[in-house]
Protein backbone atom coordinates (compact mmCIF):
# COMPACT_ATOMS: atom_id res chain seq x y z
CA UNK A 1 0.00 0.00 0.00
CA UNK A 2 2.96 2.59 0.75
CA UNK A 3 4.89 1.83 -2.25
CA UNK A 4 1.56 2.31 -4.71
CA UNK A 5 0.83 5.61 -2.36
CA UNK A 6 4.46 6.60 -3.20
CA UNK A 7 4.25 5.60 -6.72
CA UNK A 8 0.66 7.53 -7.32
CA UNK A 9 2.07 10.48 -5.34
CA UNK A 10 5.63 10.55 -7.81
CA UNK A 11 3.53 10.26 -10.42
CA UNK A 12 1.45 13.29 -9.94
CA UNK A 13 4.83 15.59 -8.95
CA UNK A 14 6.68 14.29 -12.37
CA UNK A 15 3.42 15.42 -14.15
CA UNK A 16 2.92 18.61 -12.65
CA UNK A 17 6.74 19.34 -13.90
CA UNK A 18 5.86 17.96 -17.62
CA UNK A 19 3.49 19.41 -18.56
CA UNK A 20 4.88 23.15 -17.25
CA UNK A 21 2.56 26.14 -16.35
CA UNK A 22 -0.56 25.19 -14.76
CA UNK A 23 -3.52 27.23 -14.33
CA UNK A 24 -5.65 25.82 -12.57
CA UNK A 25 -5.41 24.54 -9.10
CA UNK A 26 -7.59 20.85 -8.40
CA UNK A 27 -7.92 19.97 -4.27
CA UNK A 28 -10.14 17.05 -3.38
CA UNK A 29 -13.35 17.40 -2.30
CA UNK A 30 -15.35 14.12 -1.82
CA UNK A 31 -15.99 10.90 -2.78
CA UNK A 32 -19.14 9.39 -3.89
CA UNK A 33 -19.59 5.77 -4.49
CA UNK A 34 -21.20 5.13 -7.66
CA UNK A 35 -20.13 3.89 -10.86
CA UNK A 36 -21.53 3.47 -13.80
CA UNK A 37 -20.70 4.25 -17.90
CA UNK A 38 -21.32 7.74 -18.30
CA UNK A 39 -20.86 11.03 -16.38
CA UNK A 40 -22.61 14.24 -16.66
CA UNK A 41 -23.00 17.46 -14.27
CA UNK A 42 -25.47 20.26 -14.46
CA UNK A 43 -25.19 24.08 -13.66
CA UNK A 44 -25.58 23.61 -10.26
CA UNK A 45 -22.90 20.93 -9.69
CA UNK A 46 -25.35 18.05 -9.52
CA UNK A 47 -24.26 14.99 -11.23
CA UNK A 48 -25.83 12.77 -13.51
CA UNK A 49 -24.37 8.88 -14.00
CA UNK A 50 -25.85 6.49 -16.30
CA UNK A 51 -25.52 2.72 -15.10
CA UNK A 52 -26.77 0.94 -18.19
CA UNK A 53 -30.34 2.40 -18.38
CA UNK A 54 -30.47 3.64 -15.08
CA UNK A 55 -29.55 7.13 -14.11
CA UNK A 56 -28.25 8.01 -10.81
CA UNK A 57 -28.41 11.87 -9.78
CA UNK A 58 -26.73 13.05 -6.59
CA UNK A 59 -25.74 16.67 -5.18
CA UNK A 60 -22.58 18.81 -5.89
CA UNK A 61 -20.80 16.46 -2.87
CA UNK A 62 -21.73 13.02 -4.13
CA UNK A 63 -24.95 12.61 -1.86
CA UNK A 64 -27.95 11.24 -3.32
CA UNK A 65 -31.01 12.52 -4.59
CA UNK A 66 -32.76 10.63 -6.95
CA UNK A 67 -33.20 8.28 -9.44
CA UNK A 68 -34.82 6.90 -12.64
CA UNK A 69 -35.35 3.34 -13.91
CA UNK A 70 -36.66 3.26 -17.68
CA UNK A 71 -39.57 0.38 -18.46
CA UNK A 72 -37.19 -0.32 -21.49
CA UNK A 73 -33.89 -2.24 -21.29
CA UNK A 74 -30.76 -0.14 -23.27
CA UNK A 75 -27.46 1.60 -22.37
CA UNK A 76 -27.51 5.49 -21.88
CA UNK A 77 -25.39 5.99 -24.23
CA UNK A 78 -26.08 10.03 -24.14
CA UNK A 79 -26.94 12.16 -21.11
CA UNK A 80 -27.69 16.49 -21.18
CA UNK A 81 -28.34 18.44 -18.74
CA UNK A 82 -27.39 21.79 -19.91
CA UNK A 83 -30.95 23.20 -18.61
CA UNK A 84 -31.02 21.39 -15.00
CA UNK A 85 -34.97 21.59 -15.38
CA UNK A 86 -34.91 19.47 -18.33
CA UNK A 87 -32.73 16.46 -18.67
CA UNK A 88 -31.99 14.97 -21.69
CA UNK A 89 -31.01 11.01 -21.96
CA UNK A 90 -30.23 9.21 -25.04
CA UNK A 91 -30.36 5.25 -25.64
CA UNK A 92 -28.74 4.34 -29.33
CA UNK A 93 -29.04 0.98 -29.44
CA UNK A 94 -33.52 2.07 -29.34
CA UNK A 95 -33.09 5.68 -30.93
CA UNK A 96 -34.68 6.37 -28.01
CA UNK A 97 -34.64 9.88 -26.52
CA UNK A 98 -36.02 10.11 -23.06
CA UNK A 99 -36.85 13.45 -21.13
CA UNK A 100 -37.01 13.91 -17.79
CA UNK A 101 -37.49 17.23 -14.96
CA UNK A 102 -35.16 18.05 -12.17
CA UNK A 103 -36.59 15.75 -10.03
CA UNK A 104 -36.22 12.95 -12.39
CA UNK A 105 -39.88 12.51 -13.46
CA UNK A 106 -40.39 11.38 -17.06
CA UNK A 107 -41.73 14.10 -19.32
CA UNK A 108 -43.32 13.85 -22.46
CA UNK A 109 -41.61 17.12 -24.39
CA UNK A 110 -38.35 19.64 -23.96
CA UNK A 111 -41.10 21.70 -22.36
CA UNK A 112 -40.37 22.31 -18.10
CA UNK A 113 -44.36 21.57 -17.55
CA UNK A 114 -45.46 18.68 -19.35
CA UNK A 115 -45.30 15.58 -17.26
CA UNK A 116 -46.31 12.07 -19.29
CA UNK A 117 -48.38 9.71 -17.26
CA UNK A 118 -47.01 7.35 -19.77
CA UNK A 119 -43.58 7.09 -19.65
CA UNK A 120 -43.16 5.99 -23.21
CA UNK A 121 -39.32 7.76 -24.78
CA UNK A 122 -39.92 9.45 -27.85
CA UNK A 123 -38.43 6.99 -31.12
CA UNK A 124 -36.34 8.90 -33.65
CA UNK A 125 -37.33 5.59 -35.75
CA UNK A 126 -40.63 7.85 -36.11
CA UNK A 127 -39.14 10.62 -37.39
CA UNK A 128 -36.82 8.45 -39.99
CA UNK A 129 -33.56 9.07 -37.84
CA UNK A 130 -33.05 5.23 -36.51
CA UNK A 131 -29.88 5.52 -37.30
CA UNK A 132 -28.84 8.59 -35.20
CA UNK A 133 -25.39 8.21 -33.02
CA UNK A 134 -25.34 11.90 -31.30
CA UNK A 135 -27.87 13.64 -29.64
CA UNK A 136 -28.08 17.21 -27.51
CA UNK A 137 -30.03 19.87 -26.17
CA UNK A 138 -29.91 23.34 -27.79
CA UNK A 139 -31.84 25.08 -25.24
CA UNK A 140 -31.64 28.74 -27.45
CA UNK A 141 -34.10 26.97 -29.30
CA UNK A 142 -35.93 25.42 -27.09
CA UNK A 143 -35.39 22.07 -29.29
CA UNK A 144 -32.35 19.47 -29.92
CA UNK A 145 -30.00 18.27 -32.50
CA UNK A 146 -29.56 14.95 -33.87
CA UNK A 147 -26.69 13.53 -35.72
CA UNK A 148 -27.74 10.84 -38.31
CA UNK A 149 -25.19 8.36 -39.60
CA UNK A 150 -26.81 7.31 -42.08
CA UNK A 151 -27.08 10.75 -43.70
CA UNK A 152 -24.56 12.01 -42.32
CA UNK A 153 -27.01 15.09 -41.04
CA UNK A 154 -27.19 17.46 -38.52
CA UNK A 155 -31.20 17.14 -37.35
CA UNK A 156 -33.15 20.20 -35.67
CA UNK A 157 -35.77 18.35 -33.41
CA UNK A 158 -38.73 21.19 -32.11
CA UNK A 159 -40.39 20.76 -28.79
CA UNK A 160 -42.57 18.70 -30.49
CA UNK A 161 -40.50 16.19 -31.23
CA UNK A 162 -40.65 17.24 -35.02
CA UNK A 163 -38.26 17.88 -37.68
CA UNK A 164 -37.66 21.86 -37.94
CA UNK A 165 -34.85 21.45 -40.64
CA UNK A 166 -32.15 19.77 -41.74
CA UNK A 167 -28.28 21.61 -41.29
CA UNK A 168 -25.08 21.03 -43.37
CA UNK A 169 -24.33 17.12 -44.02
CA UNK A 170 -20.66 16.44 -42.70
CA UNK A 171 -19.66 14.27 -45.31
CA UNK A 172 -19.83 17.47 -47.38
CA UNK A 173 -17.49 19.16 -44.34
CA UNK A 174 -14.63 16.22 -44.23
CA UNK A 175 -12.09 14.71 -46.24
CA UNK A 176 -12.86 10.95 -44.72
CA UNK A 177 -15.74 9.52 -43.60
CA UNK A 178 -17.35 11.15 -40.89
CA UNK A 179 -17.14 9.22 -37.38
CA UNK A 180 -18.25 11.82 -34.69
CA UNK A 181 -18.49 10.66 -31.11
CA UNK A 182 -19.37 14.03 -28.96
CA UNK A 183 -22.04 17.05 -29.88
CA UNK A 184 -22.52 20.02 -27.27
CA UNK A 185 -24.42 22.90 -27.73
CA UNK A 186 -23.03 26.44 -25.91
CA UNK A 187 -23.45 29.89 -26.09
CA UNK A 188 -25.52 29.55 -29.54
CA UNK A 189 -22.61 27.38 -31.34
CA UNK A 190 -22.96 23.22 -31.80
CA UNK A 191 -19.31 21.71 -31.20
CA UNK A 192 -18.76 18.35 -32.93
CA UNK A 193 -16.15 16.04 -32.41
CA UNK A 194 -14.88 13.68 -34.90
CA UNK A 195 -11.79 12.25 -33.02
CA UNK A 196 -9.79 11.39 -36.51
CA UNK A 197 -10.02 15.15 -37.94
CA UNK A 198 -10.89 17.62 -35.31
CA UNK A 199 -13.86 19.72 -33.85
CA UNK A 200 -16.15 21.06 -35.84
CA UNK A 201 -18.10 24.49 -35.50
CA UNK A 202 -21.25 25.43 -36.43
CA UNK A 203 -23.61 28.18 -35.87
CA UNK A 204 -27.40 27.91 -34.20
CA UNK A 205 -28.76 27.05 -37.71
CA UNK A 206 -26.16 24.43 -38.18
CA UNK A 207 -24.23 26.42 -40.97
CA UNK A 208 -20.40 25.27 -40.18
CA UNK A 209 -17.94 27.57 -39.17
CA UNK A 210 -14.83 26.51 -38.56
CA UNK A 211 -12.86 23.02 -37.91
CA UNK A 212 -10.51 23.36 -34.71
CA UNK A 213 -7.63 20.76 -35.45
CA UNK A 214 -8.26 19.22 -31.87
CA UNK A 215 -7.95 15.49 -32.88
CA UNK A 216 -8.00 11.81 -30.92
CA UNK A 217 -10.49 13.59 -28.24
CA UNK A 218 -12.98 11.59 -26.45
CA UNK A 219 -15.26 14.18 -24.70
CA UNK A 220 -15.34 17.70 -24.62
CA UNK A 221 -16.73 20.79 -22.53
CA UNK A 222 -16.99 24.28 -24.06
CA UNK A 223 -17.82 27.14 -21.30
CA UNK A 224 -17.75 30.90 -23.16
CA UNK A 225 -14.87 31.28 -24.70
CA UNK A 226 -12.82 27.74 -23.53
CA UNK A 227 -12.69 24.67 -24.25
CA UNK A 228 -11.86 21.65 -22.02
CA UNK A 229 -10.61 18.49 -23.16
CA UNK A 230 -8.69 15.55 -20.98
CA UNK A 231 -5.83 13.10 -22.76
CA UNK A 232 -4.90 10.41 -20.35
CA UNK A 233 -2.88 12.87 -17.75
CA UNK A 234 -3.74 16.18 -18.75
CA UNK A 235 -6.82 18.70 -18.65
CA UNK A 236 -6.34 21.37 -21.76
CA UNK A 237 -8.00 24.08 -21.70
CA UNK A 238 -8.32 25.63 -25.23
CA UNK A 239 -8.41 29.55 -26.05
CA UNK A 240 -11.43 29.70 -28.67
CA UNK A 241 -10.52 33.06 -29.33
CA UNK A 242 -6.91 32.80 -29.34
CA UNK A 243 -5.47 29.28 -30.03
CA UNK A 244 -3.84 29.04 -26.86
CA UNK A 245 -3.34 25.72 -24.24
CA UNK A 246 -2.64 25.53 -21.08
CA UNK A 247 -1.84 22.18 -19.71
CA UNK A 248 -2.94 20.70 -16.04
CA UNK A 249 -2.03 17.24 -14.58
CA UNK A 250 -4.58 15.32 -14.09
CA UNK A 251 -5.03 14.59 -9.95
CA UNK A 252 -7.05 10.92 -11.47
CA UNK A 253 -5.52 8.31 -13.67
CA UNK A 254 -7.48 5.32 -15.60
CA UNK A 255 -11.21 7.25 -15.09
CA UNK A 256 -13.93 5.81 -17.10
CA UNK A 257 -15.21 9.23 -18.01
CA UNK A 258 -15.25 13.04 -16.69
CA UNK A 259 -17.62 16.23 -16.21
CA UNK A 260 -16.89 19.75 -15.86
CA UNK A 261 -19.22 21.76 -13.45
CA UNK A 262 -18.19 25.45 -14.72
CA UNK A 263 -21.11 27.39 -12.97
CA UNK A 264 -20.09 26.75 -9.33
CA UNK A 265 -17.77 28.88 -7.38
CA UNK A 266 -15.08 27.22 -7.93
CA UNK A 267 -15.55 25.07 -10.53
CA UNK A 268 -16.08 21.81 -9.94
CA UNK A 269 -14.88 18.40 -12.28
CA UNK A 270 -15.41 14.39 -11.43
CA UNK A 271 -13.91 11.54 -12.57
CA UNK A 272 -16.08 8.55 -12.91
CA UNK A 273 -14.11 5.09 -11.86
CA UNK A 274 -14.55 1.68 -11.30
CA UNK A 275 -14.02 2.55 -7.64
CA UNK A 276 -16.77 5.15 -7.58
CA UNK A 277 -16.76 8.72 -7.91
CA UNK A 278 -13.74 11.45 -7.15
CA UNK A 279 -14.93 15.05 -7.34
CA UNK A 280 -12.24 18.03 -6.71
CA UNK A 281 -12.45 22.10 -6.97
CA UNK A 282 -11.00 23.53 -9.52
CA UNK A 283 -9.45 26.90 -8.45
CA UNK A 284 -8.20 29.18 -11.05
CA UNK A 285 -4.41 30.11 -10.68
CA UNK A 286 -4.21 34.47 -10.38
CA UNK A 287 0.04 34.26 -11.55
CA UNK A 288 1.60 37.16 -10.33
Amino acid sequence: MRRLLFLSVFIFLWLHIAVGQQDYRFTFASKANYTGNILSTDDLGNLLIGNKSNLVKLDIDGNYLSKFYPLFSGEITGIDVKDPRRILLFYKKFSYVQFLNQELQNAASLSIYALNSRPEPVSLENLHLGFASLVCLDIYNNAYWVYDENSTDIVLIDENNQIDFRADALDQIMDKDPEPNFMIMEGGRLFINNSSTGVYIFDENGSFVEKLPLVGLKKIQVFEDLLFYTTSNTLVVHNLLTGEESYNALPVLGFRDWALSQHTNPMRISFLTNEGILIYSLDKIINE
